[in-house]
């Protein structure tokens, strides 16, 4: 069986007016999301209902009932994990606690809690532990409550110690729990291998044997243990390895540990993220290795001390180690629930997998849930990098189409006091329009609005008449037919829809529609010039020369905005100089403006302004489910 669904009320941010409801896959499950949103609290709530194997200690507090917005505190929590899937032996095991629901036997485990007022003025807290939906059904205890505990692994661990030999250490009772171990504890039976416990028999009756361990032994009880020993009652003491004691105790001599590089003989101390892989190796050869227990896994931020590319291998494992175990193979699968910070984890992870908690809400991102359709799975799962996955973080996001934007938006923002990593937003670079489809991954297929802003801002790619010397064949904007354009515009539109929202360029691209600014055009052509460069000439001489050309170019009357910008424009469209490069100096142009937000902000195009505000805007209102911007409404009427 598996934990098919979370539910949590009452419980930290999960109100009882807001209840997290989180339906899990058998296998892999990741929670994404930014700060605050609630995964932590998703990952305690099935600690504090199941417990955990380990040394972790849970018990509710005052401060884990929720707290309304008036400020008072709920007196009463429920969390409740739903078992699916039990196979005969489990049915069997569990009858009397399972719930027939349409002929289906599932378990629900319950803990209801209730936040008392004590008469002193302090709180205590009552659990109550019960199987039913609403956890009106039997207590469960002892064998039961073994068999449905879970394994966890808390954020930022100390592997090394984890899996250092000591008293009642992880690592001993990692071992004693494998089948592997279970005929070792005994000695062999005659013409067997020896068994762990001759191995260190024998080990210890060699110490002993040793003439330095007896030197020191005699020493200790002569000189001392003689002296305090009353009458009768001898003190004797032993140095040795402990091998007459319990098996527990010869495993606690046990550690785990990584050797050293090729090469070198000598043990080495190893890194946080080499002994964190090692940990986790090891409790996940437990999980896979115990049918007496269900293999439920909560990990959070696994990336801690990783190496990018070891959090890639890391979730390859998991995901193979999450997988059903084929036919006629040892092992059990593992269904795994975790929590990340890491673009790069999110990045490798199945799309399928992925939960994301937004403002103590649960939003699956697997297939039927969001609008993306089945092909937009296995082209995302092939392209979505870690440079793509942030938007699974971001309070915000902005979509564009290339790297100019992805370097002239974060300036403009932060000269209209708008910057982009105060409010948290993420740019995602898609390269082409038609791959703006990863705005789907927001778009629910119920028509919800995910409370994350995603501006989408394509280039509306229509050349205006003064650019026909330099297009050519190509139709400008007086030469495109009402239907074609009104075609065109409607296809710029197709990816809105709940929190996204298009802003399409004005005209051309971003930079042409910057050009065509009158207090935008000196900066433009100022940034093309200095990124192309004018033989013998430092920068600070062509950006003196391109003020006097704009200027001049202003002063005729002859010349509209659009003859201007597509002077300045020129060299970028014949791809005399690289857009990135042109974009990295004006960029450094607008840093360097002595303007002050509003009179920056008046100097450019709307859409681009409207973008900018729409995803700094927080917290974003429930958008209905298709929401055409003002500023798509404007570029649809000229």
């Amino acid at each position: 069986m598996y934990v098919s669904e979370i539910h949590v009320s009452g419980f930290r941010c999960f109100g009882p007016e807001s209840p997290l409801t989180l339906k899990l896959r058998r296998g892999l499950n990741i929670l994404v999301g930014p700060n605050d949103s609630g995964k932590t609290a998703a990952i305690d709530a099935p600690r504090f209902v199941l417990w955990t194997r380990g040394d972790d200690y849970l018990r509710l507090e005052p401060e884990d009932f929720h707290v309304k917005p008036d400020g008072s505190r709920v007196t009463e929590l429920l969390i409740r994990c739903t078992f699916d899937q039990l196979t005969p032996d489990e049915e069997a095991r569990f009858l009397e606690w399972c719930s027939n629901e349409a002929g289906t036997l599932r378990l629900h485990v319950c803990l209801r809690a209730t936040l008392r007022k004590l008469v002193g003025g302090g709180e205590s807290v009552i659990p109550l532990y019960r199987a039913g939906n609403n956890g009106d059904g039997l207590p469960l205890e002892g064998d039961l409550r073994e068999y449905l505990k879970s394994t966890y692994l808390r954020p930022l661990r100390d592997a090394e110690r984890e899996l250092r030999s000591g008293r009642r250490s992880r690592l001993s009772r990692i071992l004693g729990a494998l089948p592997a171990m279970a005929t070792q504890a005994d000695p062999a039976q005659p013409g067997a291998p020896a068994t762990l416990r001759d191995t260190m028999v024998q080990a210890d009756t060699e110490v002993d044997a040793n003439q330095a361990v007896q030197s020191v032994q005699s020493a200790v009880n002569t000189t001392y243990l003689d002296d305090l020993s009353f009458s009768g009652d001898p003190l004797n003491a032993t140095l040795g390895l402990g091998a007459k004691g319990s098996f527990d105790h010869l495993l606690e001599r046990l550690e785990l540990y990584l050797n050293s590089p090729p090469g070198r003989t000598v043990r080495l101390a190893r890194g946080l993220g080499y002994n964190n892989l090692l940990f986790m190796a090891a409790e996940l050869l437990l999980l896979q290795s115990r049918p007496d227990q269900v293999p439920f896994l909560l990990i959070e931020e696994p990336e801690a001390h990783l190496h990018p590319q070891h959090q890639t291998l890391f979730m390859q494992v998991l995901e193979d180690r999450a997988a059903p175990v084929p036919e006629g193979e040892q092992g059990q699968q593992v269904q795994v629930l975790l929590s990340s910070h890491s673009p790069q984890l999110a990045a490798s992870a199945d799309l399928n997998a992925m939960v994301m908690i937004i403002g103590h809400k649960a939003y699956p991102l697997g297939k039927g849930h969001t609008k993306l359709e089945g092909d937009d799975y296995s082209f995302l799962r092939r392209f979505l990098d870690a440079t793509k996955a942030n938007l699974f973080f971001a309070r915000g996001i902005v979509v564009v189409e290339g790297d100019a934007e992805n370097l002239l938006l974060p300036a403009i923002a932060k000269k209209i006091d708008r910057p982009f990593a105060k409010h948290g937003v993420s740019i995602v670079n898609v390269g082409h329009r038609g791959l703006f489809r990863y705005s789907r991954i927001l778009q629910r297929m119920d028509g919800t609005a995910m409370p994350v802003p995603v501006a989408l801002i394509p280039d509306r790619d229509i050349p205006p008449d003064a650019a026909k010397a330099l297009v050519g064949d190509r139709a400008t904007e007086g030469e495109w037919e009402a239907d074609k354009k009104a075609a065109h515009m409607e296809n710029l539109l197709k990816h809105v829809g709940g929190a996204v929202k298009a802003f399409p360029s004005e005209q051309w691209t971003l930079e042409f529609d910057l050009a065509r600014q009158p207090d935008c055009a000196l900066i433009v052509h100022q940034a093309i010039q200095i990124a192309k460069g004018r033989a013998g000439k430092t920068s600070d001489q062509i950006a003196a020369d391109a003020k006097t050309e704009v200027e001049a170019w202003q002063a005729d009357e002859m010349k509209t905005a659009d003859d201007i910008a597509v002077c300045i424009f020129e060299p970028l469209h014949k791809n005399q100089i690289s857009k990135t490069v042109v974009a990295e100096q004006l960029a450094a142009l607008i840093d360097d403006l002595p303007d002050g937000s509003e009179e920056f902000k008046a100097k450019l195009p709307a859409y681009v302004v409207n973008a900018i505000e729409y995803v700094t805007n927080s917290p974003v209102p429930a958008a209905p489910a298709q929401q055409t911007p003002p500023a798509t409404e404007q570029a649809a009427e000229e």
